[in-house]
């Protein structure tokens, strides 16, 4: 009984985050699935997420959480529409050129990002809320394109996130971080048996 009352209260304390690491379990499972409904899925865990990240202060999460809204809304969409022959939108790989360019935007990013937060906010960890910010943007699109590299992206950052989380006492969500590690790893092979290129 003592066990189940210390759990109701840290529910009753923490649901915006509990709601948020269920969502975002779903979401992920069914990107791996690559079932539609991880859209909005996804919409919900972004929606309390928002709230999660401003009251621990990591205000680039916060940020990340709007550009998660507009690119569910375009992942969405695009999975939806499928190719343009109307096919369902297939998984690829990064060109070459692209493979140069997302380290280059993830560092460039990630100083512009901490600079700001470190010198004008009262941002807890600002440099690795960036990287995991800027990083989570690449990925998210890459997702939307069905690009299968977002997962291993989504591994390292995973990772990272996993030790922000555990350090700001968001315990749940460090948990819910390395679920999505697992679950990166599973969907990078689910997706790789359906790659076209």
């Amino acid at each position: 009984m003592f066990y189940l009352n210390i759990i109701l209260s840290w529910i009753s304390e923490n649901y915006y985050e509990l709601i948020a690491a269920i969502a975002g379990i779903l979401g992920v499972w069914l990107t791996a699935k690559q079932n539609i409904l991880c859209w909005p899925v996804s919409l919900i865990n972004v929606i309390f997420s928002v709230i999660v990240f401003f009251v621990a202060k990591l205000y680039a999460a916060v940020i990340l959480q709007f550009f998660y809204f507009y690119i569910t809304i375009y992942g969405w969409y695009k999975w939806h529409k499928g190719e343009e022959n109307k096919a369902p939108l297939a998984v690829r790989k990064l060109k070459n050129k692209q493979r140069l360019f997302i380290p280059l935007f993830l560092l460039i990013g990630t100083s512009i990002v901490g600079v700001i937060l470190d010198f004008y906010t009262d941002a807890s960890l600002p440099y690795l809320d960036s990287f995991t910010t800027v990083g989570g943007i690449i990925s998210t699109y890459m997702m939307a394109r069905k690009i299968i590299e977002h997962w291993i992206v989504w591994i390292f950052l995973d990772t990272v996130s996993v030790s922000i989380y555990i350090y700001k006492g968001l315990y749940a969500f460090s948990l819910l971080y390395f679920i999505y590690c697992l679950m990166a790893i599973y969907g990078y092979f689910q997706w790789k048996k359906t790659i076209i290129n």
